[in-house]
């Protein structure tokens, strides 16, 4: 993670709402309006590189569906709020007018986020993921056997759900809650994390985030449907003895936020930590 002050020359934005909240749908006309007011052109998604800003609306998720495009093309996302936790959003519907007045007078920063880099048979091209790439079980499958390399040097085999591979900003999502650790955005790592495994030994794995992993695909079975899961969103079908290959991307996510709030104080906040 690298912090960089934001310019306040803002002439064009992108507006990604979540179609599926009520208050990101209300919000998005009189966004519109607002910017307009500030002299601010409005662009379709399809313009992503031609602007200057992306605001969201709606959760993580929201932010996870668009950061591979917002990463590729180096456009900072600043999101809005309207969901639930809203771990990777800049702030709360309730505060953004302000707060988009303080982006626009260039009194925030950017927090430059590591994406994952994921190469698949049957994909055409690499893939981008801000959170994590997950190699699971589909439901029909009992358990799963992948063996992983880092650097061709062999790690191991994990026997179960699947794994895990997260960088630290993911490792508050998914990676969480199979027991990984967290991570600061400032530590250039990634973490191997097993999903119910079927042995004590089989613990997560964090290592340097310039080496490559390699996941192979073990399962004797040849019915078993395994899946390749990126930021949760896009799925792809595996075989036995496919190999899946992770690694820093060389783009980064370039996440608008105030510099005033720190990320244990995010960390407090969002998920009660170091509460009794």
């Amino acid at each position: 993670m690298s912090l960089k002050n934001q310019a306040s020359d803002i002439r064009s934005v992108v507006i990604v709402a979540n179609p599926d909240k009520d208050k990101a749908r209300q919000e998005t006309p009189r966004l519109r309006q607002w910017l307009k007011r500030k002299h601010i052109a409005t662009l379709p998604a399809s313009s992503i590189s031609r602007a200057d800003g992306i605001i969201t609306l709606g959760g993580d998720g929201t932010i996870l569906s668009i950061a591979p495009q917002a990463a590729a093309a180096g456009v900072p996302v600043l999101g809005i709020n309207v969901g639930r936790v809203g771990f990777l959003t800049s702030v709360e519907q309730k505060r953004m007018y302000p707060f988009l007045e303080a982006w626009l007078k260039g009194r925030l920063v950017i927090d430059e986020r590591m994406m994952l880099e994921v190469v698949a048979p049957r994909i055409k091209a690499p893939q981008l993921a801000l959170n994590d790439a997950v190699i699971r079980i589909g439901a029909t499958s009992r358990v799963t056997t992948v063996f992983a390399s880092i650097e061709k040097e062999d790690v191991g085999c994990f026997v179960g759900d699947g794994v895990i591979v997260a960088t630290p900003t993911g490792s508050t999502a998914y990676s969480l809650s199979a027991q990984g650790p967290v991570l600061h955005p400032g530590v250039e790592a990634l973490m191997l994390t097993p999903i119910c495994a079927h042995s004590f030994t089989q613990r997560p794995v964090v290592f340097p985030a310039h080496q490559t992993l390699d996941l192979q695909l073990r399962d004797i079975r040849e019915r078993t449907e395994v899946q390749l899961c990126l930021d949760g969103q896009r799925v792809f079908s595996l075989k036995s003895g496919d190999c899946v290959s992770v690694r820093r991307a060389n783009a980064t996510l370039q996440l608008i936020s105030d510099p005033s709030v720190s990320y244990f104080e995010v960390l407090r906040e969002k998920l009660s930590w170091g509460g009794r």
